[in-house]
């Protein structure tokens, strides 16, 4: 399977994304509930991106 560089730039960026998320919730002491909450849906959602197939250039075969 072949992929592009954008790819993979989106997927190290969406992880960073989500440890950011994960480390705030864990770390920050006295968060607030309304930015727990924020942060909580902005997390699972690069979650489920990171779980979306990696994208295909136009013409290229995922058959190896």
């Amino acid at each position: 399977m072949q992929h592009d560089a954008l790819a993979d730039f989106e997927r190290v960026n969406l992880d960073r994304l989500k440890l950011a998320a994960d480390v705030i919730l864990a770390e920050a002491p006295d968060i607030p509930d309304g930015l727990a909450a924020e942060l909580t849906v902005f997390r699972d959602r690069v979650e489920r991106a990171l779980l979306l197939p990696v994208r295909q250039k136009p013409g290229t075969s995922t058959a190896q």
